[in-house]
């Protein structure tokens, strides 16, 4: 009896336990079922394949592949895609084209017809240029002028013409191409009651807004976004009212955003809100489309340029209910690319590794990946190596599916393995490949390698470098340094003297490993990093038979070529760098390389990374922590240029510390007067702080203003062996120098980076300014020794 009892309670459990998973995921559906559906509906143009351009737009918009939690309604296959769309694109490709009444021909449109006739030929006046060259036949004197260059205004009006005005025109004089491209988007909208959000770009809002100023049994829109939308044109509206739909917002959208950008000729009558009843209820945003912002692949009509735009996506995250911090795979300015077709853009795939979440994973399943592959070097090595491989082998596959030699693609990708990255420049297709199968790859996240640059724009009493010398014999004895920088010049007679260079590496190479420069011309040809190793070492004779000398004299240096000729630079090439300073530290033997000097920066962008922990910060934090002392330049962004109603003038800026001096774990140095820093105080060019998440920064401050020191433009003669220069990069190795001095004197205080930053900021002198302008102010060595 009592066996039985157990029986059934123990059938009881299970089927507790079954009732249990059941409710759970009737509870799922149900959440599932009221979460927003995103429908997207691109513009005019020819696009990609549909899965490929929703992935396309999901990267842009959410920096994630979001699955079927969002639909795109595709029609481009429609014009675009037929023998009769690609004969059109092919005499859309010649001169004649433009002329409106060749164009209604060539998309079965009879041209006889006045009203289309005259339709487009308004449109194309729209989107004409000035300057004798208008491209349609009869523009006027009243056509409008695109408000851009003369250089940008050709190509860009003759592909919109090409395009905007042919699809427009296809779309309101041919029925049937009207009726398919709106079938195509009511089937991609909720039969039930789930609510959904409609992003629109270009034409696509009007198809948009016909369709839902028609619905009346569909589920509400959440929000109604446009883009680049042509709804503000006269021309436009006439031919809606004139289709029987009237300027009146649909009764079913409860949000209407509009976001245009004022060089969008397709969204130049941008504001939207006093065009459609009830007025004023439209929310318009004049945004700066990212891709306005790049001249190289400059499209102000760029619909993933939009996507990727800060305004547009937290207006249409917080309708979706998405959060923005949360976890993607694609960083936002990598997605600002992808509209650049074949173009390559240099990239840090970052590996997933233990302690990551991978997409849509739960503590519970990090934690079994976690104690299944604990983190070693060695594996972490593998991994890397293999994420490498995949890499290579997707550029391969790709290039052999686009009819393209797949080793000619493999050398233009420059895949490189690094540390904790793999480095490459891929095309948006190859990107989206990777970002749309992270958990098969193993990928975590895809960071743009962006660019840095050098920092330019009597030093040794202000900091008591003389003193220390004089009393401790403070010179850098036994310590080495590494210089990220543009290379140095190893012939130097500044470096001569001591062997002060141990090395010049070329960061810059297809290697994953730095290479020996071995001719000294080739060392630094810019010259930014051979100024920048003078300061903190070395000594000769000038021209003039002066004395010059280094901060810390007899220091050792490792230089990285990390900037080009040019002085600018990749993530990637200073990640590599810093991964050799890693493994030369991580030999057990004790520090080889006790410090680094970074006279370089760039901009941050806080909408992707968190403040301080960039790729290139992450790196830098690990030899921190191994015992590396770490030298950032500020940044040289503490006076802008700007344009006032009374012209021209200079504008001091708060927050525009650089990235990395944004780091915690490190010295951010900023500049001040070399000969009075007391009285002349922080340099006018200084970035201040604080950082963009409110800590104060620059640590310290140096002299940065006309600073001597080596010149790798030297000529033959012996004649210019030195230079002056100005700049936080010239205050950062002041700082370097004086850290490399304090360590050959106080060697105890090798690999304790946290107390040494402690002893220098308790040492400075007060200059009597800002925190956020001076940091701790002016340091002072022999204070540090003293208190020692």
């Amino acid at each position: 009896m009592a066996a039985k009892k157990r029986a059934r309670k123990k059938v009881s459990k299970k089927q507790a336990k079954v009732r249990k998973k059941s409710r759970a995921k009737k509870r799922v559906a149900r959440r599932r079922s009221d979460e927003p559906l995103i429908v997207y509906i691109h513009g005019i143009g020819a696009h990609p394949p549909k899965e490929q351009f929703k992935a396309e737009w999901d990267l842009s918009l959410f920096g994630c592949d979001m699955g079927d939690r969002t639909r795109m309604a595709y029609w481009t296959d429609i014009l675009h895609g037929s023998k009769r769309g690609k004969k059109a694109a092919a005499v859309a490709g010649a001169r004649q084209s433009l002329d409106p009444a060749v164009l209604l021909a060539e998309i079965n449109v009879d041209p006889d017809d006045e009203r289309a006739l005259r339709t487009v030929q308004a449109l194309a006046d729209y989107l004409a240029f000035d300057g004798g060259q208008a491209l349609p036949q009869g523009a006027g004197p009243g056509t409008k002028a695109l408000p851009l260059p003369r250089f940008l205004r050709r190509p860009i009006a003759e592909r919109l013409l090409r395009w905007f005005v042919k699809d427009t025109a296809a779309y309101f004089f041919d029925q049937q191409v009207r009726k398919q491209i709106k079938q195509r988007l009511i089937e991609q909208l909720p039969t039930s009651g789930q609510p959904f959000v409609l992003v629109s770009h270009s034409q696509g809002t009007i198809v948009a807004f016909e369709v839902l100023s028609e619905l009346s049994t569909r589920p509400e829109v959440e929000l109604f976004a446009t883009m680049g939308s042509p709804l503000g044109i006269r021309e436009v509206q006439d031919l809606l009212e004139e289709s029987g739909f009237p300027l009146q917002i649909p009764e079913r959208i409860r949000s209407w955003h509009n976001f245009a950008d004022r060089l969008d000729p397709v969204a130049l009558d941008a504001g939207l809100k006093s065009d459609f009843e009830p007025r004023g209820t439209i929310n318009d945003h004049m945004v700066v489309n990212d891709r306005t912002k790049d001249l190289l692949r400059f499209n102000p009509h760029s619909s993933v340029g939009y996507l990727a735009n800060n305004t547009v996506r937290s207006v249409v995250h917080h309708a979706f209910g998405f959060d923005s911090a949360g976890r993607f795979v694609v960083a936002r300015d990598v997605a600002e690319g992808f509209a650049g077709v074949g173009v390559r853009q240099p990239v840090l795939i970052e590996a997933l590794h233990p302690g990551y979440y991978a997409l849509g994973e739960s503590y519970g399943e990090l934690k079994k990946r976690e104690k299944a592959q604990p983190e070693t070097l060695a594996s972490l090595s593998g991994r890397i190596e293999t994420l490498a491989d995949s890499v290579r082998q997707e550029v391969r596959e790709r290039a052999a599916l686009q009819g393209s030699a797949p080793d000619a693609a493999e050398s233009a990708a420059r895949v490189m393995p690094l540390r904790k990255f793999v480095s490459a420049r891929l095309t948006s297709d190859e990107i989206q490949t990777l970002a749309c199968r992270p958990a098969e790859l193993n990928v975590y996240a895809v960071w743009r390698s962006a660019e840095k640059q050098k920092l330019i724009s009597r030093s040794l009493a202000p900091i008591k470098v003389d003193a220390a010398r004089t009393s401790y014999g403070a010179e850098g004895a036994g310590v080495t340094w590494a210089v990220l920088d543009t290379g140095a010049r190893f012939d130097h007679p500044h470096f001569v003297s001591n062997d002060t260079i141990i090395d010049v590496l070329d960061c810059t190479t297809a290697d994953s490993t730095p290479v020996r420069i071995t001719t000294a011309v080739d060392a630094d040809r810019d010259g930014h990093g051979t100024h920048v190793a003078g300061i903190i070492a070395g000594e000769s004779d000038d021209e003039n038979g002066r004395r010059m000398r280094g901060i810390a004299p007899r220091t050792r240096l490792l230089v990285y070529k990390v900037l080009d000729d040019n002085g600018f630079g990749e993530d990637a090439w200073i990640i590599k760098a810093i991964d050799d300073i890693y493994r030369r530290n991580d030999t057990g033997m004790g520090l080889r390389v006790h410090g680094a000097n970074l006279s370089l920066g760039g901009p941050f962008d806080a909408t992707v990374y968190g403040c301080g922990y960039t790729p290139i910060c992450q790196e830098l934090r690990d030899i921190w922590r191994q015992g590396a002392l770490v030298c950032v330049a500020a940044g040289n962004e503490g006076q802008l240029r700007v344009q006032t109603n009374f012209g021209e003038t200079n504008l001091n800026t708060q927050i525009s510390i650089g990235d990395p001096a944004n780091l915690d774990d490190c010295i951010a140095v900023g500049s001040v007067n070399a000969d009075k820093p007391h009285l002349y105080g922080i340099s006018y060019f200084s970035s201040r702080g604080p950082t963009a998440d409110g800590r104060v920064k620059p640590d310290v401050v140096a002299p940065g203003e006309r600073i001597r020191s080596a010149n790798a433009a030297m000529r033959p003669s012996g004649r210019d062996l030195y230079r002056a220069a100005s700049g936080t990069s010239m205050a950062c190795p002041h700082v370097s120098g004086m850290l490399a001095a304090f360590l050959s004197v106080r060697r105890e205080f090798i690999g304790r980076p946290d107390e040494v930053k402690e002893i220098l900021l308790q040492n400075c002198n007060d200059l009597g300014r800002d925190r956020y302008h001076q940091g701790a102010g002016l340091p002072n060595l022999m204070k540090m020794l003293l208190n020692t």
